[in-house]
């Protein structure tokens, strides 16, 4: 493992109330999209579950932890933040990760 390594990866586990899976994905589709510009911001992928229509997973891999502090912190209200957290059955549930490498990342 390679001790300079900043990144910083997340998983995030999303449920929302019943039968608003699909909402929930496609606002944070929307929210995907407005942090596509974001500096450090290397991944931000929304993910449907296979086997639980009404949870989303996403994948996030940052450059450091101050680049997901800046963008995730900012008022992201414009791109469905508030959005997200109506739908949400619960809190999001958090895994973090250091990225090692593979395909997909630089």
């Amino acid at each position: 493992m390679n001790g300079s390594n900043k990144r910083v990866g997340r998983y995030v586990r999303m449920v929302a109330h019943p039968g608003q899976g699909a909402a929930l994905a496609a606002t944070l589709l929307r929210v995907a999209d407005g942090l596509r510009a974001a500096p450090g911001c290397e991944m931000y992928v929304i993910n449907a579950s296979a086997d639980e229509p009404d949870t989303v997973w996403v994948t996030e891999v940052w450059a450091d932890a101050e680049a997901s502090d800046r963008a995730l912190s900012a008022d992201l209200g414009e791109v469905g933040i508030g959005e997200v957290l109506e739908l949400l059955a619960g809190p999001p549930e958090l895994v973090d990760l250091t990225p090692l490498g593979g395909p997909g990342l630089r």
